[in-house]
């Protein structure tokens, strides 16, 4: 049986039956409506870890936090979760908190759907009026005007723009700048772009090793699974590029592609008075953008079909960045009392209770 979007898998292998995260079109009216409640629940409940921030703003907050290119910003106790190694596991424990989040607010056993961006029937369901919504209105500066999360019914109040800790600190977290979400589905500046293909997915999976050295984005994506699929394409180290999800073109190459890819084409880069200015699922604080959890479920159900093929091997077991060897606590995931918070405890999705319907 199905039941709020987590179909339960009695595996006589396994003590407990594992919750399992399908299609984000195979979900039934009933499941697509109780998972967006409770995400419009988290955004209505004070978050446990911090007084000043509701429920879903606490997630928000904590992915800003895992970017090295947001040094500048007022930010204090970074959390290295982008380009380098902890990439996969620490959002694999990231999405697993959110999940378990929306459970405790709403009190049914939902799961996150994922979304298969080579399936056409899955992108249709995503963005359908009765899950996320489609695309914004150029006339209105993208802003999206269809769907639960539209203009009116889902506030944003933390942007790229805002000082969070700072402003934490005064207690006067609001409205940013751009309350509303923004996209633009393919534009980025003056070029398209497309979300990947099954030919480019298998091509990923293809590849042998988890990462190599010098473990960042600038890493040749044939020796790294991990920099393959996050999509980091002629960076140096770890800087980002006006501190946006951008990278430097190379000639015959896309821009950036797997999961940076997704978050340009949803979110986009799209003219602004004379400039160009990134839509919500193509900053920083992208999972203001609720497509942002069914996307990074696609991403996890990759690395679990890259382990399930490769049986490799997580890498660095040591010498990495801070946060990224294999027994490194990941923060903020320190506050986990079931202590899913290193590279180690996560590699196995099983043993965090759930797996996915079906892998590529």
């Amino acid at each position: 049986t199905v039941i709020f979007g987590c179909k339960k898998d009695d595996d006589q292998s396994n003590s407990t039956s594992l919750s399992v995260r399908k299609n984000v079109k195979d979900l039934s009216a009933q499941e697509k409506a109780d998972f967006v409640n409770a995400i419009k629940l988290l955004k209505a409940t004070r978050s446990p870890y911090d007084t000043n921030l509701n429920y879903y703003d606490q997630f928000v907050f904590w992915h800003y936090k895992a970017f090295y290119c947001n040094s500048g910003m007022g930010m204090s106790g970074m959390f290295p979760a982008h380009q380098n190694p902890a990439f996969l596991p620490w959002h694999r424990s990231y999405l697993d908190l959110f999940e378990r989040a929306l459970r405790k607010v709403s009190g049914k056993p939902i799961c996150v759907p994922y979304w298969d961006w080579t399936d056409p029937a899955s992108t249709a369901a995503v963005f359908a009026d009765d899950m996320f919504g489609g695309n914004g209105d150029p006339a209105q500066g993208y802003e999206v005007t269809t769907g639960p999360f539209r203009r009116g019914e889902w506030t944003i109040r933390i942007s790229d723009d805002t000082n969070i800790d700072s402003l934490i600190q005064l207690g006067i977290i609001g409205t940013n700048p751009h309350p509303n979400l923004m996209r633009a589905f393919g534009v980025f500046r003056n070029a398209t772009v497309e979300l990947p293909t099954a030919q480019e997915v298998q091509f990923c999976l293809g590849v042998n090793t988890y990462d190599s050295y010098p473990w960042d984005a600038s890493v040749d994506t044939n020796a790294s699974f991990r920099n393959s699929l996050e999509g980091w394409r002629g960076c140096a180290g770890n800087d980002c590029q006006n501190s946006q999800m951008d990278v430097i073109a190379i000639p015959g190459l896309r821009r950036s592609v797997m999961h940076n890819v997704v978050h340009i084409y949803v979110g986009g880069v799209f003219p602004d008075n004379g400039s160009f200015r990134p839509g919500s699922m193509t900053q920083n604080t992208s999972p203001n953008d609720p497509v942002f959890w069914i996307h990074h479920a696609n991403i996890d159900r990759l690395w679990s079909a890259w382990m399930a093929r490769h049986q490799s091997a997580y890498l660095p077991v040591s010498g990495g960045p801070i946060g990224s060897n294999l027994y490194d606590v990941m923060e903020p995931f320190s506050l986990r009392a079931d202590g899913f918070n290193t590279p180690y405890s996560v590699l196995n999705e099983n043993k965090m209770g759930y797996k996915y319907d079906r892998l590529p």
